[in-house]
């Protein structure tokens, strides 16, 4: 049987037993449909959460809490402050699973911070400032706003200074308090978009204040305001005499601090030497290592132990279990959708042959093969599936549109609230497809081997 003539015999009975196939193609749509339609707001939800939020690719190692002397032990003196030494970052860097290293410094002394008159046309401020330091070349070109470096201002450094009044503006007095310094620029400063997407989400509602999104800040062609160190509202440090500089918003960027600001790292080291001390200018408070795959991070980790270091954070990997089972949870529903079609699409494909057993002996008695029979009864279901996974994915795509609607208009904003909740990659909608004529031609197996049994001579003797 050539395929002209197959396709005029699908084509003929999808039109003679379309009620039949359309009640069976129902189950194999629906099933589809429900498949590609959890998948793919697991997909969605995955790819803010452990993308935005909780990178799965990444992980950050610092040194055990235990070790850590807290609070009252710093302010007492009492114990030392734990930390990476620059030897274990390089043995880390060397592990292949690592594709960079990225150290950072926490600040370890009090500092708050108050300005942004330009983008709130009110001073504000907070009391207590955390703050890290990232090296230099760890900061990509695309997170930077305008054309303010990302650089330690030392490196360029002005005239000497005793006050900031001696200086042209924008550049301030940088030196120990009491003692001389020089003109310099602001220090620049990164800021995160987990802490845009909380101020904009959380706190500006609060306090009446304007949403600071990125394009507000990179109108305000960087946001420059005084940050206070070695003094805040909890206390103020035993070394060094409070003073402030001048910093400036100079980029946006995922390797910034959640919930603080993200300088140079060697100006976090010269004021942790100043205000703490030189052990706090040389060990790193962390590291993030940048895995070369999600499947590497527990590697990572593994030999993270072996120095005596431990995961900060280790809610991207559990976020990406728990959406991975739920997944695993949705999608069997979809499968079981799928199974059930697939036995009615059995009933509906034994009927049919038990009704046209005649016509298959007439074709049979006229020079058709078994295999010709079955040829006929699969493509025949393969068709029907194709056409039941082509309906299933369309409802699929509709549904995640009316729940992108739904979202976007009745669930108010909340942090890294995404467009969209669905993903539909290529491999999902192309799966799906496959998936529905997979399960149609699994309930066809049957009745097609049935077909191709039936005995001409017999068949129609029984029906003279």
């Amino acid at each position: 049987m050539n395929r002209g003539a197959l396709w005029t015999l699908v084509r003929r009975d999808l039109a003679r037993e379309r009620g039949a196939l359309v009640t069976s193609g129902f189950g194999i749509a629906a099933g589809t449909a429900a498949l590609v339609f959890f998948l793919a707001l697991g997909l969605g939800v995955r790819s803010v959460l452990l993308g935005d939020v909780f990178p799965i690719d990444q992980v950050e190692l610092e040194s055990p809490k235990a070790n850590d002397p807290g609070l009252l032990g710093l302010v007492f003196g009492r114990g030392e402050q734990p930390g990476i030494t620059a030897k274990q970052v390089s043995q880390l860097k060397a592990l292949p699973e690592v594709e960079a290293a990225y150290p950072k410094l926490k600040f370890s002394f009090p500092a708050s911070a108050r300005g942004g008159k330009e983008v709130f046309g009110r001073e504000v401020g907070t009391s207590e400032m955390i703050g890290d330091g990232i090296a230099i070349a760890l900061v990509a070109e695309g997170d930077l706003l305008g054309d303010f470096p990302f650089v330690d201002p030392l490196k360029h450094p002005g005239k000497p200074c005793r006050h900031t009044h001696q200086c042209e503006a924008p550049q301030y007095c940088e030196g120990p308090a009491g003692a001389d310094g020089v003109c310099v620029d602001p220090v620049p400063v990164l800021i995160s978009h987990y802490l845009i997407e909380i101020f904009d989400k959380s706190v500006a509602p609060a306090h009446n204040l304007p949403p600071v999104g990125k394009t507000l800040i990179e109108k305000a062609g960087g946001v420059v305001f005084k940050l206070w160190l070695g003094e805040s509202l909890l206390g103020r440090s035993k070394k060094g005499g409070p003073r402030h500089v001048h910093a400036r918003v100079v980029g946006i960027s995922d390797r910034a601090i959640d919930l603080g600001v993200t300088l140079p790292l060697t100006v976090v080291q010269r004021f942790n030497r100043e205000y703490t001390g030189d052990q706090a200018a040389e060990n790193f408070s962390s590291v993030v290592l940048k895995a070369k795959n999600a499947a590497s991070v527990s590697r990572i980790m593994n030999a993270g132990r072996e120095l005596d270091l431990v995961p900060r954070d280790t809610r991207a990997r559990d976020v990406s279990v728990l959406i991975s089972g739920v997944m695993a949870l949705l999608a069997l529903v979809g499968v079981i959708i799928l199974v059930v079609s697939a036995s009615n699409i059995a009933y509906t494909f034994r009927v049919l042959v038990s009704e046209r057993r005649r016509e298959i002996a007439l074709y049979r008695a006229v020079g058709a093969s078994a295999v010709d029979m079955m040829k006929w009864l699969m493509a025949l279901a393969l068709t029907m599936g194709a056409l039941g996974g082509a309906v299933g994915l369309g409802v699929s795509w509709l549904l995640s549109k009316l729940a992108n609607y739904l979202a976007a208009s009745r669930l108010p904003d909340f942090p890294f609230k995404p467009d969209s909740f669905f993903a539909f990659p290529w491999w999902l909608v192309c799966g799906g497809f496959l998936f529905a004529s997979l399960f149609a031609a699994i309930g066809a197996i049957g009745p097609a081997r049935r077909a191709g049994k039936v005995e001409p001579a017999a068949a129609l003797a029984s029906l003279s």
